[in-house]
Parts: structure tokens; sequence; C-alpha cells
């Protein structure tokens, strides 16, 4: 497979998994709001915002952060941004994927909103990109081959999907009590499965486990570095590659071994550098495979790259 081609799908997926986590992480976090006191509106936007890497901002409130992580095309970080780049992608990659997979990206690329939303669309909005990423989801489970090809969408899809969990998973450290955590499994589309899980019992020990290590649940910590590591043998074909992909599996299995056999209460008391942990080994294993099966020069940000 030509590498511009792999490249090209790595970051479909990881583009499209940004947009629906990131959808889950404002959802979250505004239904949060609604039951905490109104002059940290401020302080808890600012958290949002600092767990997805943006500190620029004065004083955000939930406009702020509407916009920041919604509509806003000249912000890299929302869920426009992402679209519009998995289109720019989908648009180089059109040899290979399948027409339907095509269709579902350009048509979600010319129903994104072109102006302002108000706060009382937000909910719609985010329920409209969640249900979007999950049709693209179905489509490219059912009806994409095997191949290399899916192999790259799933590995970057994974490494995506494990770094925007461990965000929504440390969005409840500052919490005391159990009071965010059910908050936080609905927005990880976990909540029932967890109830299901521990017969109805909440405590923030039991979530952490189950978003974090626990294999079975698809949107889980363990369930993404378990995923990546599988995709990473399953294209490491060349003596080079394998030589690179050898130095990212060490890196994801300290991570997974470090997750399954330490404390959950530990991992709980320092919960934010124990997610941080997890996005700076995603970060790492994304440029080892940048590296290994890429040929850009440059390493690729999160940006619009001109979709018009």
């Amino acid at each position: 497979m030509l590498s511009r081609i792999a490249e090209a799908l790595f970051w479909i997926g990881r583009y499209v998994e940004r947009a629906d986590d990131t959808a889950r992480l404002l959802q979250t976090h505004l239904r949060v709001m609604l039951e905490t006191n109104p002059a940290s509106e401020s302080e808890s936007c600012a958290n949002l915002l600092a767990l997805m890497g943006i500190d620029d901002i004065e004083h955000p409130g939930k406009d702020d952060l509407l916009r920041v992580l919604g509509y806003d095309a000249r912000e890299s970080s929302s869920i426009f941004a992402c679209w519009a780049a998995a289109r720019d992608n989908a648009r180089r990659a059109r040899e290979v994927i399948p027409a339907e997979l095509w269709q579902c990206i350009n048509t979600t690329w010319h129903n994104l909103p072109s102006g302002r939303l108000q706060l009382s669309q937000a909910h719609g909005f985010c329920d409209w990109a969640r249900e979007r990423s999950a049709l693209f989801s179905g489509l490219a489970r059912t009806t994409m081959v095997r191949d290399d090809g899916w192999q790259y969408l799933l590995l970057g899809r994974s490494l995506e999907q494990a770094d925007m969990t461990s965000r929504m998973v440390a969005s409840a450290a500052p919490a005391t009590g159990t009071t965010q955590w059910p908050q936080v499994l609905r927005g990880a589309g976990g909540h029932d499965a967890f109830l299901r899980t521990y017969r109805g019992v909440h405590s923030d020990a039991g979530a952490a486990e189950f978003l974090i290590v626990d294999a079975r649940f698809p949107r889980s910590v363990m369930h993404g570095l378990v995923a990546a590591s599988d995709c990473l043998d399953k294209v490491s074909t060349t003596k080079p590659a394998h030589a690179a992909t050898e130095q990212a599996q060490r890196r994801l299995g300290r991570l997974r071994a470090h997750l399954e056999y330490a404390s959950i209460d530990e991992v709980v008391a320092d919960l934010e550098a124990e997610m941080t942990r997890v996005q700076d080994v995603c970060a790492e294993v994304s440029d080892i495979a940048a590296s290994a099966f890429f040929a850009a020069a440059d390493p690729r940000a999160w940006i619009r790259e001109g979709t018009r």
C-alpha cells in the first residue's frame, strides 16, 4: 500500500474518532455544569479546555466551550475541523475506500453548521455528531476489506479512542464523591453496561476500573491499547517497520501492564497524572507509526487542510 494512502486512512480513523469523542466530552460537560455552582462555570470550562490542550482563552464560558469544541472552523480542536480534515484525507484515499464511506464523510461535512450555534442547540448538535461517527464506523466495519487499509484506519481510531477516553476519565478527577462519574459513564456510552457489570453499585473505583482496564468494554482505555497493538502486529511486515513497531509495542505493553496490575485505588488517587501518561504513550506510538509507515517529512497536526 502507498504510504500516502496508509497515512490518509490512519488520519481518517483518528479525526472521525476525535469528532465523536469531542462531542461526548462537550455534551457530558454541559450536563455536569447544570448540577454545579454557576459561580464556578469559568473554572469548569477552563478545566475542560485544558484537558483538550487549549489554555489561551481567559475566563471561558459555555459559549466559548461550544465554539471552540463545536462549530468554529478556525479552531483545530472543533468537531467541525475534525470532519473537515477527515474529508480532506478521504479525498486522497478515494481509490481505496468504499463509495458509501466517502458519501458518509462528504454528507456530514456538507451538513456541518455554517454559523454560530446557540446553547439550546448544543445537545442536538452533539447527538447528530455522534450519530454520524457511529454511521461511519458501521459502514467501515461492513464495507471495508480486512486488508492493510483497514488496519491503518483501525490503528488510528484505536489510538485516538484510548487517548480521548483517558481525557474523559480525567475530567472526573476534580470531582468529590460519585456525582460526576455517572455522567462520564454516559458520555462514554457505558452507563448501562457498567450497571449490569457492577449490579447497580456506583463507586469512583468501579467506574474508573470499567473505563480504564476492562477490555470487554469497547470504549475503555485498555480495549483501545489492545486493538492498537493488534493492528501494529498486522501491518509490520517489513524488517524496518518491524523494528520500529517493536519499540511501539514495548511502550504499549508497559502501559497495559501498569494499568492492569496497579491498584485501582492508587490510579484514582492520581487520576489526572495516570491519564496524562496514557495520552503521552498514545502520542509516542502515533509518532513511531508515522515514521515507520508514512513518508511525510513533517508531523501531522490537528488542522483543517483546505476543504472547500
